[in-house]
């Protein structure tokens, strides 16, 4: 009990570190881009910590499975060289048997990326949107200033004779030329912003709406006491963010999507759903391979290095695979079956390698030069 606690410790330890340090590089750059949005909306400190974690469980589903591929192997890197692995053979303790907590861990690893993804993805990146929306829909008090004409939106020029308080602002002129066959022109005693809906609006206290048809048409003018101006942009750009965006979907929602759904869309939906199904079972697929490569068959210090290179890069080509065959099925559904053909063969053929010593000797054999060290070979 306590060499397997011994173990679970180590992987965990290791694990963590290298995902530490995978999460801080992205985090940082995103982070930066985050920081830059708020401030340029004027923001809070608040607003910027959310922005800068909400999307970390997008993050995971890459980073995660890597840093316990990497963990793994770094931690029987380090009983090879530190030769524990020499002292757990001498005391009975096979290649076999230490196996069975590195492929506990990469259980737990998938687990927690199942829950990941099924459920923290969906909530994380539903809000990381909606304020980040919000924030973009805040109007920044700093480009507000007494008499001097700024555009508030495209086509929208906003013109204050004072300034009241934060959000309120006096003596007001406005020019909408957002619809390219009228302008209106709107004048008010005062006006306060707002958002609602995370759309930005501008609500007019009493004043006056002037609209002309460009081609001279008609002019139409009405006095009011409360007029309420929507500022954002195109409202189509709002309401295609939930058919674009497919992570904050659940995977039910995406695996079925609604007939009205234009079929590209509708595709990579498919295509996003079966891969967050299948990427979970890519930390369990890397940490059976890095086992079986890094303990069994004829293990000599001088091609250690050799093992960890051939391990790593299949690691990569694993999940560059993942990645390109989601992209595949994007745009051909009918291959949704290979983004679990790339994981789940190669995690068939390691259990093989490690249940089967044997087979994995011969398998190995090829990459190792002739040596009279050996290992203890595993029990049949």
């Amino acid at each position: 009990m306590n060499f397997h606690g011994y173990l679970f410790r180590q992987f965990s330890f290791n694990t963590l570190l290298v995902l530490a340090s995978l999460l801080a590089v992205v985090w940082l750059n995103h982070a930066l881009r985050m920081l830059e949005l708020v401030v340029n909306k004027d923001g809070s400190f608040f607003n910027f910590i959310l922005l800068s974690l909400f999307p970390m469980p997008l993050w995971l589903i890459i980073a995660l499975p890597m840093a316990g591929f990497i963990g793994v192997i770094w931690t029987i890197y380090r009983f090879l060289t530190d030769r524990e692995l020499i002292v757990m053979q001498a005391i009975g303790i096979s290649p076999s048997q230490f196996s069975k907590m590195p492929l506990l861990f990469g259980l737990l690893l998938t687990v927690i990326l199942s829950v990941n993804s099924v459920v923290v993805l969906p909530y994380g990146y539903s809000k990381f949107k909606e304020l980040q929306t919000f924030v973009r829909a805040s109007i920044p008090k700093l480009l507000v200033q007494d008499n001097v004409f700024i555009d508030i939106a495209d086509d929208m020029t906003l013109f204050v004779g004072e300034r009241i308080d934060r959000n309120k602002v006096g003596r007001v002129f406005i020019q909408d030329a957002r619809n390219p066959d009228r302008l209106v022109t709107l004048t008010s005693e005062t006006g306060h912003f707002l958002v609602s809906n995370s759309r930005p609006l501008f609500i007019l206290s009493n004043g006056q709406r002037t609209e002309l048809a460009l081609d001279g048409s008609s002019t139409a003018s009405l006095s009011f006491e409360t007029h309420m101006l929507d500022i954002g942009q195109n409202s189509s750009t709002s309401s295609r963010r939930n058919i674009l965006d497919s992570h904050e979907e659940n995977i039910l929602n995406l695996l079925f999507p609604p007939d009205t759904l234009p079929v590209k869309y509708a595709n990579d939906r498919k295509a996003m759903g079966h891969y967050r199904i299948a990427s979970p079972f890519l930390a369990l697929c890397l940490v059976i391979l890095a086992t079986s490569t890094m303990l069994h068959g004829r293990i000599l210090r001088e091609t250690v290095n050799k093992r960890i290179l051939i391990v790593s890069l299949l690691g990569v080509l694993m999940q560059a695979g993942l990645i390109l065959s989601r992209s595949l099925t994007a745009s051909a559904p009918f291959l949704w079956p290979s983004l679990y053909l790339v994981i789940f063969l190669p995690m068939i053929f390691g259990l093989y390698l490690i249940l089967k010593p044997t087979a994995f000797a011969i398998f190995w054999a090829r990459f190792q030069p002739q040596s009279p060290l050996r290992t203890s070979r595993d029990e049949q």
